[in-house]
């Protein structure tokens, strides 16, 4: 059944009016125009919408009980077109957007806040977790799109590159070490790692082996809220991403050392497949941008 707005638009304006001539005024169309379009709804319907005669335009039983569904199906559809205007010109929406806890710390609250005030109007649900979880959450359409790390699951997800987070060592002490003296001192020191699941282990596991340093956690944890905080009790040393360093080490207890050898972790933006992302959320990611920049990550 092909019927058209201008054809609903139509009907609705001779039934009002009760007259084609004010109707195809009101419409701007000609009135054999205006009848036609009638007339081809009246044959996708197989109905007859109205009685007429050279007096009046009727409705018959058929167009009485059609107008209403007419009515509501165009207002339907203006405000259709209202909230996709809207939406485009980001004064209405909603994001759902799913973050590594490192991303969640920096730089993501500054970008909330900038986009609160340039978008009051969108809606913003959060929800952070770590790289295994998101990966779900993309696929099972829990969240729009996440903030994460590269995935390794090229064909079902789509990756596509933001920034790079290297990872720094932490560790009470040894602020005055490096090179071969730092290695040596850390030979005695138990390693705090975080939890296979996450993006960080694999990154971290590597790089200590580059470094001849890898061996068995002392502990596992699954937040780097928590890998730092046994890194500051003197428990051992962390491998956490550069962007998250100075929050962790707000008091200054621990020495951060730059890891050269360590591969960089590709951050990026992560969605299903066909891969869309609405004005709203286009917004959102060119200030992530812009902010990952200003921060040189």
């Amino acid at each position: 059944m092909d019927i058209s707005f201008r054809q609903l638009q139509a009907f609705v304006l001779i039934a009002e009016q009760r007259s084609f001539s004010r109707a195809a005024e009101q419409i701007h169309l000609s009135q054999p125009a205006l009848s036609y379009s009638l007339r081809k709804l009246e044959e996708a319907l197989g109905l007859s919408l109205f009685a007429r005669n050279t007096r009046s335009v009727e409705l018959t039983e058929a167009g009485v009980r059609f107008l209403e569904q007419a009515r509501r199906l165009l207002r339907d559809m203006h405000h259709a077109v209202h909230d996709a205007h809207e939406q485009l010109h980001l004064q209405s929406g909603s994001l759902r957007i799913g973050v590594l806890p490192s991303v969640a710390i920096e730089p993501l609250p500054r970008v909330l806040v900038d986009y609160r005030q340039r978008y009051p109007g969108i809606e913003i649900s959060l929800r952070d977790g770590r790289a295994g979880e998101i990966r779900q959450w993309v696929s099972n359409a829990e969240v729009d799109f996440a903030i994460t790390s590269v995935t390794d699951e090229p064909g079902v997800l789509d990756f596509q590159p933001l920034y790079d987070d290297s990872l720094v060592l932490l560790v009470r002490g040894l602020s005055h070490l490096r090179g071969k003296k730092l290695l040596a001192a850390l030979q005695d020191l138990d390693y705090v790692a975080t939890t296979r699941d996450t993006s960080l282990r694999t990154m971290a596991d590597e790089t200590l082996a580059r470094m001849g340093l890898l061996r068995e956690p002392a502990f596992e944890v699954a937040y780097m809220s928590s890998a730092a905080a046994l890194a500051r009790a003197g428990l051992g040393y962390a491998l956490l991403p550069a962007s998250v360093a100075d929050t962790f080490n707000a008091d200054g207890s621990l020495a951060v050392h730059p890891l050269p050898m360590a591969p960089a972790r590709g951050i990026g933006v992560l969605q299903r497949k066909p891969c869309y992302l609405s004005p709203p959320a286009q917004a959102f990611v060119s200030l992530l941008k812009q902010q990952a920049e200003a921060i040189g990550l």
